[in-house]
């Protein structure tokens, strides 16, 4: 009996110690693998579909990234009307025919709505990621020069006409999800997005973050600010 105490000690120690490392490195996993708050919602067309509760008691908050084009949807599929008056958005959903199925949430901050008695907030967050980064015009150009990414234009095919970036690639943001599989040769090289002020291409970026890409750096103002920089376009 002498003899089998140290070793029940030694055991229970093992465990002990296994035990601690073992939860230090979920959590760490858990945050290399989340960096940034839960995001709500799901992806669809280049839109952040939201779905609300109109018959819940209890507020309904979201978190979203900062340029996210929103859709909402209802859990019993009644029409619903969302009110955010800090954004000036007044929205009836399903929405009439020719009529935009969205609203933007350009800046970080978080907005309070209703949707019929239902009530919360929608949070605005920056995009934080790992193998993400925004540039300025100018430190866009710089990179282009530099590192010769494969530059990812997502704008509709009107807007690329107009101008676009040399050696730019367009594939627009609704339909960017179905076409993954056909950048897959680019998910270890860097890739440098775009469109027309930085919006749609946050949404692309984290697409792009979430399927494996390793580096995408996001044009902050788009095309917009590259243009104000008097940077060059081409048609």
């Amino acid at each position: 009996m002498a003899r089998r105490i140290p070793v029940l000690i030694l055991s229970v120690s093992l465990l002990i110690i296994i035990a601690a490392c073992n939860g230090g490195g979920a959590a760490d996993q858990s945050q290399a693998d989340h960096a940034g708050p839960a995001i709500s919602g799901r992806i669809e067309a280049g839109l952040r579909v939201l779905t609300v509760d109109p018959t819940a008691a209890e507020p309904q908050n979201f978190t979203i990234y900062r340029g996210d084009y929103v859709r909402l949807e209802s859990t019993t599929g009644q029409a619903i009307t969302i009110v955010i008056p800090d954004l000036d958005v007044n929205k009836s959903y399903p929405v009439a025919e020719g009529e935009k199925a969205y609203f933007k949430v350009p800046q970080v901050g978080s907005y309070p709505f209703t949707a019929g008695s239902a009530k919360g907030a929608i949070t605005a967050v920056d995009l934080v990621a790992t193998g993400y980064a925004e540039v300025s015009a100018a430190e866009g150009a710089a990179l282009i020069s530099n590192v010769d990414p494969f530059i990812l234009d997502v704008r509709t095919a009107g807007e690329f006409s107009d101008g676009h970036l040399k050696d730019a690639h367009l594939v627009p943001v609704q339909v960017l999800q179905e076409k993954l599989g056909e950048l897959a040769a680019y998910k270890d090289k860097p890739v440098f997005v775009y469109c027309r002020s930085g919006n749609r291409s946050t949404v692309a970026a984290r697409l792009l973050i979430d399927h494996g890409f390793t580096s995408v750096t996001n044009l902050n103002g788009g095309i917009k600010a590259w243009t104000a920089a008097g940077l060059p376009v081409q048609k």
